[in-house]
């Protein structure tokens, strides 16, 4: 991966958290906002080598988790598992928004349902919230709302042309 696109993408993921844990913060519709950071790092791992992949879900969720009132480490987990996920399966899906939409509501709901499990055993008692399955559902839908203004971003910032190349060249 050229140096040049290691900073884009590093410049991306700070504005995607610094919108999240700003901008979202004070609007949110129905009490809830779309998980952009999760976003991003789903939209990168497509294209990533495995473990830019995976250091870009972790530095986003860490820096996320510096900036959010959430206990350090908590959304690293979370992203890194995110930008795994996309990993595993990234060869089955084309750019056909009949399955990247799913595929993003899916991983969208897993990430905030694990977020909300490991919460509450983190002592942050998410999964108390009367609120919780809000919280997770309506995220989700406002992603698959944004996929395509923001998917389509990650393949430009890195140069690619087409949907199976990668970043990364030998």
């Amino acid at each position: 991966m050229k140096a040049r696109h290691a900073i884009l993408v590093v410049l991306i993921v700070i504005v995607a958290v610094a919108v999240q844990t700003t901008v979202f913060n004070r609007l949110r519709l129905f009490d809830a906002a779309p998980a952009l950071v999760l976003l991003v790092v789903l939209a990168y791992a497509r294209y990533l080598p495995a473990e830019y992949a995976l250091l870009t879900g972790f530095g986003a969720g860490l820096f996320q988790d510096l900036l959010a009132e959430s206990p350090l480490g908590l959304w690293a987990l979370v992203l890194t598992s995110v930008a795994y996920s996309v990993l595993r399966f990234r060869d089955r899906f084309e750019d056909d928004f009949g399955f990247v939409g799913p595929f993003v509501l899916g991983v969208t709901i897993g990430a905030l349902a694990l977020f909300a499990v490991l919460g509450t055993i983190f002592g942050e008692k998410t999964l108390a919230d009367a609120g919780a399955l809000k919280k997770i559902a309506l995220p989700a839908i406002y992603n698959v709302a944004l996929a395509p203004l923001i998917l389509p971003l990650a393949p430009l910032s890195l140069g690619i042309s087409r949907s199976r190349d990668t970043a990364f060249r030998l």
